[in-house]
C-alpha cells in the first residue's frame, strides 16, 4: 500500500509539472522523497538508500559527458552557422511537389548530427512549419515528416543522450550498440521515404517565403566552411572515433567557425556556449536562439534522478512484485512484445523518455540473464522500442514539446511514420516462434 501511495504522488506531481509546464525533475525529486521513505518503512537504512542511489546514478555518470557536450554543440552550430547554412541549402532544394519529403531529409541530417529531437525540432522543424504555413502547406503531414525526421537520430547519432543512455544502463559499447541500431533501420527507413514521397505529392506546398532565405542571408555567411562541423560528426563515428571525442572535434570547428566566418568575438562565442546563441538579427532570434551549458541542466536532472530511481529500486526490491509479472507478459509476447508494453507503459505514466529507457532495462534486465541472452540483444530491444514510441504518447514530453514547438496537435502524430515503422518492423522479425 505504501509503495502505492508514492507511485500515487508521484504521478500527482507529474501531472501538476505538465499542467503547470515546469519540468518533470520536480516530479522525480518529489518521487524520489516518497520512495525514499518507502524504503526507510521497509526496514532499509538511510544511508543504504543513498548508496543505491548513487551506484545508480554512476550509469548517468556516463552519460553527463555527453550531455554537456551537446550543449555546447548545439550553441555552437548556430554560433558558427552551421545550422543556418543547411537550412539556407534545404529551403533552396524546396519545389512545390517535393517539400514534404525535404521536410522529413533535413530534420533527419540535422538530427543526425545533432542527435537531440529537441535541438533539431527548435531550430529546422520551426523553419520549416514557418514555410508550411507561408505557403499553405498540410500543417499536419509536415509535422508529421518532422517528427519522423527529429527521431531519425534518436537511435543513431553519436551525439545522442538517448543512445548513450541505453547502451550505459545496458551496459555495452555505444559505438557497437548504433552500429547495430542501423542494421534494423533499412526497411522502416525506405518505407518513409516512399510514404513521404508520395505524401509530398498529394499536398504540395503552393510557395516558399523568400524573406526566410534572405534573412539567412544576411545575418550569416554561408559558406562551405560551415559543412566541416557536421562532416565530421557523421564521418568520425564510422572511423571508430568515439562519441564523446567526435563531438568534441565537431565543437572545435565550429568554434573556429564563428570566431574566423562568422567573425564573432571570443567573448560571444564564450557567452553562447554557456547561455546559449542570440543572433543579433532580430528577425532571426526565434528561429536561431539556443543551446548551452544551460540548456542542459533540465536533461541532467532527469537523467540523475532517473538512475538514481533504478539503483534504489534494484536495491531495495521494491519492483519484484512487476518484475514478475513483466516476466509472465515476456514469455507470452516475447521479448520485444514486452519492451513494446513496458516502454509504453513508462512513457505514458512517467511521461518522459529517459525513464521510459531506464526502466526498460530495470523491469526486463533479469530475462535477458534468465535466457543467457548477451546485453547487446537487450540495449538493441530498448533501442528499437523505448526510443521512439516515446515520441507517440502525446502527453509525454518526447511528443509533447515538438508539437507544442511546431504549435500543431497530436493528429500529426499518425503521421509520423518512423516513428512506429522501426519498432513494427522489429516487432514482425521477433515475433514469437510457436512450437
Amino acid at each position: 500500500m505504501d509503495l502505492l501511495a508514492a507511485f500515487g504522488v508521484f504521478l500527482a506531481g507529474v501531472a501538476g509539472c505538465m499542467a503547470g509546464g515546469r519540468s518533470l525533475a520536480w516530479a522525480l525529486a518529489a518521487g524520489f522523497i516518497c520512495f525514499f521513505l518507502v524504503g526507510l518503512r521497509r526496514g532499509h537504512s538511510a544511508r543504504g538508500l543513498i548508496r543505491m542511489a548513487l551506484e545508480g546514478m554512476g550509469t548517468a555518470f556516463k552519460v553527463l559527458r555527453i550531455l554537456l557536450l551537446l550543449g555546447l554543440l548545439t550553441a555552437l552550430w548556430r554560433a558558427g552557422g552551421t545550422v543556418a547554412y543547411f537550412v539556407w541549402l534545404g529551403v533552396r532544394l524546396i519545389t512545390p511537389r517535393s517539400f514534404v519529403l525535404v521536410a522529413f531529409l533535413l530534420s533527419g541530417v540535422f538530427s543526425l548530427a545533432f542527435g537531440s529531437c529537441f535541438g533539431v525540432v527548435g531550430t529546422a522543424g520551426v523553419i520549416l512549419m514557418t514555410i508550411a504555413r507561408s505557403g499553405g502547406a498540410n500543417l499536419a503531414v509536415t509535422a508529421g515528416a518532422i517528427m519522423s525526421g527529429i527521431y531519425l537520430g534518436e537511435r543513431l547519432s553519436p551525439a545522442s543522450s538517448s543512445a548513450a543512455l541505453t547502451a550505459a544502463v545496458a551496459e555495452v559499447d555505444q559505438h557497437t550498440f548504433q552500429m547495430r541500431m542501423w542494421r534494423d533501420t533499412p526497411v522502416p527507413l525506405l518505407l518513409t521515404l516512399g510514404l513521404y514521397g508520395g505524401l509530398s505529392l498529394l499536398f504540395p506546398i503552393q510557395g516558399v517565403d523568400p524573406q526566410i532565405l534572405s534573412a539567412l542571408e544576411e545575418g550569416f555567411s554561408l559558406t562551405w566552411p560551415a559543412i566541416l562541423p557536421a562532416a565530421a560528426l557523421l564521418i568520425l563515428p564510422w572511423l571508430k572515433v568515439s562519441a564523446i571525442k567526435s563531438i568534441a572535434v565537431s565543437c572545435g570547428l565550429s568554434a573556429a567557425c564563428a570566431l574566423l566566418v562568422q567573425r564573432l568575438s571570443p567573448g560571444e562565442v564564450l557567452r553562447a556556449c554557456v547561455l546559449g546563441y542570440r543572433p543579433a538579427l532580430p528577425q532571426l532570434a526565434e528561429l536561431m536562439s539556443g543551446g548551452g551549458l544551460l540548456s542542459m541542466v533540465n536533461v541532467v536532472c532527469i537523467v540523475l534522478l532517473s538512475c538514481a530511481y533504478s539503483g534504489m529500486f534494484s536495491g531495495t526490491g521494491l519492483l519484484t512484485p512487476v518484475t514478475s509479472r513483466v516476466g509472465t507478459l515476456a514469455e507470452k509476447a516475447g521479448l520485444f512484445g514486452a519492451h513494446v508494453a513496458v516502454s509504453l507503459g513508462c512513457c505514458a505514466l512517467f511521461c518522459n523518455q529517459t525513464v521510459g529507457v531506464v526502466m526498460s532495462a530495470q523491469l526486463l534486465g533479469e530475462e535477458y540473464k534468465k535466457r543467457n541472452l548477451p546485453p547487446m540483444e537487450l540495449a538493441a530491444n530498448i533501442g528499437n522500442s523505448c526510443i521512439n514510441l516515446a515520441g507517440l504518447v502525446p502527453w509525454a514530453i518526447a511528443a509533447s514539446v515538438p508539437l507544442t514547438t511546431m504549435e500543431v496537435g497530436a493528429s500529426a502524430l499518425p503521421l509520423a511514420f518512423y516513428l512506429w515503422l522501426l519498432p513494427l518492423w522489429c516487432g514482425l522479425k521477433n515475433l514469437p516462434k510457436s512450437g
